[in-house]
Formats: C-alpha cells, sequence, structure tokens
C-alpha cells in the first residue's frame, strides 16, 4: 500500500466547480503525497488519457457529463482499459444505475451527499488494494495460459462430464493438423479408434488415471495413426471441474523397440548358428584331417575322405556366407 501512496495520482471527471473543489480537499487531507488531474467533460477527458497513459493511478469520474453520462459514459471510459480503478460519483437518483456498473467494470460509487475524508479515504485505499490483487490474478492467469498454449506437449482442456474440448494449445494443432475451431467442436475422444472410445471415456470422466499406464492410438487429420502414452489432472476453473490432457508421441519409440526386439532375434539365430550349425562340418574336417595324419586311411579310402573334405568345407563356407548375410541384415 505504501507504493501506492507514494506515487498516487488521481483524475478528478467533474464538471461541477464546487464538487471538485470539495473532492479535491478532501483528497489533499487524508494524501500527502498526490496529484490531482481534473477534466469537465468527455473530450477533455480522453485527450487527457490518451496523453498521460500508465500515469494515473485513480479515476473519480462523475456519471453525469455535458457530453456523456450514465452505463454509455462509463463504457467509453473502461474501454480505455487502464487496469486502474474507476470510482463512480453519483447521486440518489442514479444509485441504481451505479449498482449496475459495479457489473461491468467499475470499482466502486460514492454518493456525492454522503462523501467526507474519511469515507473517500477509505474508499480508494480499498479499490487500490483490491485492484493490485486483481491485475496480480490477472498476471497469474496469463503466465497459466502462456503455459498452457506454448507447452512443447499437445494439451488439451476439456469439460469434465461431456469431454468435449474447450481449448487445445498450439503444439496440439500443429501436432495433430487441427485447427483450434475444428477442435472445438469435438469430443476428445474423436480422436481415438471405435474400439477405444468408450474406454478412455470411462476412464476420465471417472478420473482414474491408470489411463497413463496404457498406449493409445489417436489419428491425425490425414488419418495417420501414432501411438501416444496420456496423462491428464482435474482442474476446477470458474467452480466447474475441467480436465486437463496431455499426450507424448511414442510411437518412434515402440519402433525403436520394435527394432531393438528384432535384432536381438537375429543376434540369437546367429549365435545358434555359430554354436551348431558350424561345429558340424567343422567336427568332420577336423575329424578327417586327423585321420589323414594318423595314416588310418588306405589308399583305396582316401579319395571318399577327400570328396567328404570338400563337401563339409563347402557346407561351411556356406554357413559362414549365411551368417555374413544375416550380419549384414542386422546393421541395415
Amino acid at each position: 500500500m505504501a507504493n501506492y501512496l507514494d506515487e498516487l495520482s488521481v483524475l478528478v471527471i467533474e464538471d461541477n466547480q464546487g464538487d471538485y473543489v470539495l473532492i479535491e480537499d478532501y483528497l489533499l487531507e487524508k494524501f500527502e503525497h498526490i496529484k490531482i488531474f481534473h477534466c469537465i467533460d468527455f473530450a477533455s477527458t480522453a485527450e487527457f488519457i490518451q496523453n498521460n497513459k500508465g500515469k494515473l493511478s485513480l479515476i473519480l469520474l462523475d456519471f453525469i457529463l455535458p457530453d456523456k453520462e450514465g452505463m454509455a459514459l462509463v463504457n467509453e471510459i473502461l474501454s480505455f482499459d487502464l487496469k486502474i480503478p474507476v470510482i463512480m460519483l453519483t447521486g440518489y437518483t442514479d444509485l441504481g444505475m451505479a449498482k449496475n456498473s459495479l457489473q461491468v467494470g467499475i470499482s466502486d460509487y460514492l454518493i456525492k451527499d454522503e462523501i467526507n475524508p474519511t469515507i473517500l479515504h477509505k474508499t480508494i485505499l480499498f479499490a487500490l488494494n483490491r485492484n493490485s490483487f486483481i491485475n496480480q490474478i490477472e498476471k497469474e492467469k496469463n503466465n497459466y495460459e502462456n503455459l498452457f498454449n506454448f507447452s512443447p506437449q499437445p494439451t488439451w482442456l476439456i469439460d469434465g462430464q461431456t469431454l468435449k474440448i474447450l481449448h487445445a494449445n498450439i503444439a496440439a494443432q500443429k501436432k495433430y493438423g487441427i485447427s483450434l475451431n475444428n477442435f472445438l467442436n469435438m469430443l476428445f475422444t474423436a480422436l481415438h479408434p471405435k474400439e477405444e472410445e468408450e474406454w478412455i471415456k470411462e476412464k476420465l470422466i471417472l478420473k482414474q488415471e491408470t489411463v497413463q499406464e496404457k498406449h493409445f492410438t489417436h489419428y491425425l487429420f490425414n488419418q495417420q495413426e501414432i501411438k501416444v502414452n496420456l496423462y491428464f489432472k482435474e482442474i476446477n476453473i470458474n467452480s466447474k471441474n475441467d480436465i486437463i490432457i496431455q499426450s507424448n508421441d511414442i510411437s518412434e519409440t515402440l519402433n525403436h523397440i520394435n527394432t531393438i526386439e528384432i535384432q536381438n532375434s537375429k543376434l540369437k539365430n546367429i549365435a545358434w548358428t555359430q554354436s551348431h550349425v558350424v561345429r558340424a562340418p567343422l567336427a568332420r574336417i577336423l575329424g578327417i584331417i586327423n585321420l589323414i595324419e594318423e595314416k588310418v586311411i588306405s589308399d583305396e579310402e582316401l579319395p571318399f575322405f577327400l570328396t567328404q573334405l570338400k563337401v563339409s568345407s563347402n557346407e561351411l563356407d556356406e554357413t559362414i556366407k549365411s551368417i555374413v548375410e544375416q550380419a549384414k541384415q542386422l546393421k541395415l
């Protein structure tokens, strides 16, 4: 609050000079450091605001000016979107309209005949304090909206009961090739194949977060299928329970795992070939060589064993070629 009072600048929009002088006296009595500006009609007010945006802390606005009055005046002042409190100054005859102005963004109203230094002081402090909280909430809201919109993961806000899509972030629009307007006309279940719709609907409505343990299929705009993990959380917005959902495309990961499994299968085949198929012809070759070295083969038997040696060598060669080919396919 000290910051507000150190640099308080108030624009009083009042065409009655007597009322303005009274308000000015009250302000100077209650606030040590204050700048007071005065406009007497809407035209001069609009010009002043255009030239002093960002320099005002508060506006005190008479409900009736020579060139504009009532709700038309209120709407014009609020259209400047100054993010500062606007307090109406009104009479008893316009009390109903002053109350209605609270619904469109006016911070408070004061009845001129009831204003005194204390009431004006308390009303201004309350309006400044509340406006600070509102601006802070607005900033936090914008921060969360930015986190939602610019998250790299496709993210949706959906109705917690109907599962109608209420919002889709930029990543979802790009990834799925679906515009925001088209998303807003869809149920979230429409992204799933028919066989998954009822299951995902039940999990989301009942808030069963085990949905995260299962892989799902999503359709992109071009009907391409992708495999996704889904993560969701129930959130409360305007006393209404909605669901925020985030998807993670795991198609490439699953393909990678499948590739690894195929490679492991090929490695097992190569290992089995090396341990079984290669050993048979190799054992025959070594046996024949051993018989020749020990000279237990007669001259008549020699051609037969030489033939068997050749057959086994060819068999071993073909087996090695097969292993090499399998290794090449594994690399591919």
